[in-house]
């Protein structure tokens, strides 16, 4: 197992520069013009050797008068950022699921593409961002079948499906039942 004090600073400048995460934890550099500190797996562009400096942790950066880099959050203890980007793409659309343009609007807020959005939701959840927001979309109308006397046409459109037709097609795949069955077996 590697140690800070076995590592080299050549090995260390390596780490830095290939933006290798297996050294994350063993050392955090700071950069000098800046007095911005990072992790080894920073995607920040590159700084010049001659500027860089390496400490052992987070604790010995700050007190020599550096701060966290905003990119790479080398001050948190775990740091995600693809799980951290997904958690707010989630916050977004539980706010707007029942918007048409959900989707497009979250893309927009995190300044992500649709492919890359589609990646990280894929790789974290296991889901594409489109069949997430179907399966929330129909646990709000499994919800408003339960709780309300709405009529089907309304909690379709309340819950942002634009045809009665898809409602129905999603509806059933996500729950095995119709809306209608649903209602009148209570959810159960």
């Amino acid at each position: 197992m590697r140690e800070y004090s076995s590592l080299s600073d050549n090995e260390k400048w390596e780490a830095v520069v290939s933006c290798d995460n297996s050294y994350d934890g063993l050392f955090f550099y700071g950069v000098k013009t800046t007095g911005i500190f990072c992790r080894p797996s920073c995607k920040a562009k590159t700084p010049g050797r001659e500027n860089v400096v390496f400490f052992e942790g987070n604790k010995a950066a700050e007190d020599s008068g550096f701060r966290p880099c905003k990119k790479c959050c080398p001050d948190k203890a775990v740091f995600e950022p693809d799980m951290e980007l997904v958690g707010k793409a989630k916050d977004i659309i539980a706010l707007g699921y029942d918007n048409a343009l959900i989707l497009r609007e979250t893309e927009k807020q995190l300044g992500v593409s649709t492919s890359h959005l589609a990646r990280l939701f894929k790789k974290q959840l296991g889901i594409t961002p489109s069949r997430y927001i179907i399966a929330l979309r129909t646990a709000k109308a499994a919800e408003l079948l339960r709780l309300t006397g709405a009529s089907i046409v309304e909690v379709a459109y309340r819950t942002g499906f634009e045809s009665i037709s898809n409602f129905y097609k999603c509806f059933k795949e996500q729950t095995g039942y119709t809306p209608k069955e649903y209602r009148e077996c209570g959810g159960k």
